[in-house]
Order: C-alpha cells, then structure tokens, then sequence
C-alpha cells in the first residue's frame, strides 16, 4: 500500500496545465474570485480592465472545462474504471461553474481549498469532506502549490445498488436523510459539509483507492467498491455537531420517503400502497401522490425496482433459488418477476448471477 510520504511526493511538481494556470493566477489573481461558465467568460473577466493582458491567455483552456460532466466522460471504460473514478483536483484552475451527472466526494489531504456553492465561497481545510450529488451546480478553487485535494467519483446508479445497506442501519438524522434525497429526491441541489477531522481509517482507504485508480494496470472493481464503501461508512458515522453545511435547519431528521422506503425493504414479500399507508396512518390517495412529487415515479415503480435490486443481491450473493428468490421479493407471478427482472437489467436472472460471479472471479 502507498504510504503517506509516496502519496505526498506525487503532487510534488505541479502538471504542464498547473503551470499554465497558475502563470495567469499569479498576474491576476482578483479575478479568480469570479465563477465563470467556460472558457471564453473567464477570458472576458480577465480582460476586463487591461486587454494589454491578452498576450498571457493561452488560445485554449490549458484544462477542459465542460459545463455538464457525464458519467460517459468520467468512467469511459467499463472494463477499467466501472464504477469508480479518482480525479485530482487541478490547482490554480480557474473555477468554473459545472454540473455533475454522478456523485462527487472532494477530499482536502493538504492546505485548503475554496468551494462554491449558490452563490457563496466556503474554505475547505485539511481534513474536510464535501459530498456533492449530482445535479448540483458547483465548482472548487485551489490556489497554492501545497494544496492537495482530491475527487472521488461514484455512479450514483452504484450508490443506490452496492450501498443501500448503509442507508438501511441509518433510518433517521441529518446524514441519512441527506443521502436518501439525493438519490430519491427529484434533483433540487444537495450539498453535505463535514469539517477537517483528519481521521486514519478513512484517509488510508482513499489514498489506496487513489493508487489503484493511478497505479494498477487493472483496476479491481471489488477493491474500488470496498475501498468506497469503508469511505462512505466512515461518514454515516460521523456525529451531526461536525456538519458544517447544510443548514440543519433545513433538515428534520425524519425524512418521510427514508421511513416508507425503509418499511419497504423490510416488508418486500408483502407490502402493497395499501398496506404501507395503514402502517402510517395516511391515506392511499396522498401517500400516492407523495411518492410522486418526492421521487417523480409512481409508488409501483419504486416498489418495482426495489424488488429488483433485492433479487439481483440474492442471485449473486446468495445460493438460493431463483423460486424462492422470486417469493423473497414478494412475487406470486414467476412471469412477472421474469419479465421485469429482463427490463431492467437485459438479462435473465440465470444469466446474470452467472456473470457476475465470473467477474467477482476476474476481479480478485
């Protein structure tokens, strides 16, 4: 494993596009301040007062800076990055204003950085996590030569499959309910700040993941997926006196779709719209709608893809038959099961626990 000191010397000299950015933060370093959207708007605000100055702009970007970033960019390859992706963030880059279609960690390993968020600037200092979904409007600046700060990236799609046990043992608070409305709340823009702490555990598992991002020829998906998972279960441990953004205000800690979800989970065999909205003491009719406008997909839909998940976790996790999985996740109908099942993942249900226990073999 890459210790401490290997890790810190691999930032030691700044990148060809680093340099380039930091010559233009050095000669106007006021104008980092501003939040452009691309390219030709951050030229503008660097022209503004003295277009003497156009001499010093690369015709170019010295990095590219796309306002929406997609998982089709950030995890190219499925065979070498699948789930899973470490960017480091640039220093001196100048801070645009961008969009994620995937969930974001920014990590601060050395010094500081400043990140934006509606409208606003918020250091982030050694120790700090910055959780942030996708949809959210944001962007980070780092201005020194010892800073390091670092991405990992996440499909939001592996969030919900591989993680939804963390969620589960955390039905109830600010982190928890924040995690659920990021992946069940239709995208209004949610960001999660935790102050520097410097904690081992965690750090150890994100240098290693860096590593195996950089370093490794073939990267290991079940490593990557670890790797996260003991990020990410480190943060829903972490006590809501450390969160430093959002507003608690904002939050109850009692998020209604986290506890009717939960129930689900834990009632696949059986549960129905009816039965959820007696155990709650609310109607049929406004439990519907609820899980509409929270989610954007009907009660049924949800409940579909649940069920789903439920099953493909059994067929690769445990020895059980399909005849009792399909009873597990609360089917009477082995046809309906069948053809939902193919819907959503293009496959049987025989076909897909066989391909994934080949690849948990490849990927050992």
């Amino acid at each position: 494993m890459m210790n401490r000191k290997k890790f810190y010397d691999c930032f030691a000299k700044l990148t060809e596009q680093e340099e380039a950015c930091r010559k233009l933060y050095r000669a106007r370093p006021e104008v980092f301040r501003q939040v452009p959207r691309n390219w030709e708007e951050f030229c503008s605000f660097f022209l503004k007062e003295n277009e003497k100055e156009e001499e010093l702009l690369p015709a170019r970007a010295p990095i590219e800076m796309d306002e929406w970033l997609t998982e089709e960019s950030y995890f190219r390859s499925m065979e070498e990055y699948r789930e899973a992706n470490v960017i480091v963030n640039p220093r001196y880059c100048p801070p645009y204003l961008h969009k994620l279609e995937f969930i974001k960690l920014v990590y601060v390993f050395r010094g500081k950085c400043s990140f934006y968020y509606r409208g606003k600037w918020r250091e982030l200092s050694a120790g700090s996590i910055c959780i942030v979904a996708p949809g959210v409007e944001q962007t980070v600046f780092s201005g020194s030569d010892e800073d390091i700060e670092v991405n990992y990236l996440m499909r939001r799609s592996t969030f919900t499959d591989s993680f939804s046990e963390l969620l589960e043992i955390s039905d109830s608070g600010v982190i928890a309910e924040f995690f659920w409305k990021m992946l069940y709340h239709k995208p209004d823009g949610e960001v999660l700040i935790f102050d520097g702490g410097r904690y081992r555990l965690f750090e150890e598992a994100a240098i290693e993941l860096y590593e195996e991002i950089y370093f490794q020829p073939h990267k290991n998906n079940l490593v990557m997926k670890s790797l996260l998972k003991i990020m990410y279960g480190y943060i829903f441990q972490q006590k809501e006196k450390d969160i430093v953004y959002p507003d608690q205000a904002a939050y109850s800690g009692t998020y209604p779709l986290m506890q009717y979800m939960n129930y689900m989970r834990r009632h696949l065999e059986c549960v129905s719209l009816k039965l959820l909205a007696a155990e709650f003491y609310v109607s049929e009719g406004w439990l519907s709608r609820y899980f509409r406008k929270e989610s954007g997909y009907t009660f049924s839909h949800v409940l579909r893809e649940m069920r789903m998940t439920k099953a493909a976790e059994m067929l690769v996790k445990t020895e059980c038959s399909i005849e009792k999985i399909i009873v597990t996740v609360g089917y009477q109908d082995p046809s309906i099961f069948f053809r939902n099942f193919k819907e959503m993942y293009n496959m049987t249900p025989i076909v897909y626990r066989k391909k994934k226990r080949q690849e948990v073999i490849i990927y050992m």
